[in-house]
C-alpha cells in the first residue's frame, strides 16, 4: 500500500500541465483499480508515460516553430539549433537519471521498472511545464 501511494505521489507530483480531462480520468481510474498490484500499476504508469510524452512532443514542436520564427529575420538557425541541442541533452538526462533511479530502487523488477517510469513521467511533466510557461504562454499574449 505504501509503495503504491508513493508511486502515485511521484507520478502526480508535477501534474500541473494542462491535461485532457477524459485521459486524466482514465489514468486516475487505472491507478484506483490497480490498488497495490505492482503489475497493474506498471500498466498505468506506461499509459501515463505515453500520454505525457505525446504532450511533451507537442510542446517541443510548438517551441521549435517559435525558435524558427525568431531566427528567420536573421537568416540563421541559432535559436533553433540551441533548442534542438537542449532537447537532445534533456532526453539524455532523462535516460541517465531514470536508469540511476531504477538501479538504486530495492525490490522486485516490477518495483524498479515502476520507479523508472515514475521518474520519466515527472521529468517529462517538468520539462513540458517549463516549455509551456516560459515560451508558449508568452507567445499567446
Amino acid at each position: 500500500m505504501k509503495l503504491a501511494l508513493s508511486l502515485l505521489g511521484m507520478s502526480a507530483l508535477l501534474a500541473l500541465s494542462p491535461v485532457s480531462a477524459s485521459e486524466m480520468v482514465g489514468i486516475n481510474m487505472c491507478y484506483q483499480k490497480a490498488g497495490d498490484d505492482l503489475e497493474k500499476i506498471n500498466a498505468c504508469l506506461e499509459k501515463e508515460l505515453k500520454y505525457i510524452q505525446a504532450e511533451h512532443k507537442d510542446a517541443v514542436e510548438r517551441v521549435t516553430v517559435i525558435a524558427k520564427s525568431w531566427d528567420k529575420p536573421n537568416h540563421n538557425r541559432a535559436r533553433w539549433d540551441k533548442q534542438m541541442k537542449a532537447n537532445q541533452a534533456f532526453e539524455s538526462y532523462v535516460k541517465r537519471e531514470c536508469d540511476f533511479i531504477k538501479n538504486t530502487t530495492k525490490g522486485r523488477r516490477t518495483q524498479e521498472a515502476n520507479a523508472q517510469l515514475a521518474c520519466r513521467i515527472n521529468l517529462y511533466r517538468m520539462r513540458t511545464d517549463m516549455l509551456e510557461n516560459r515560451f508558449l504562454s508568452s507567445a499567446r499574449e
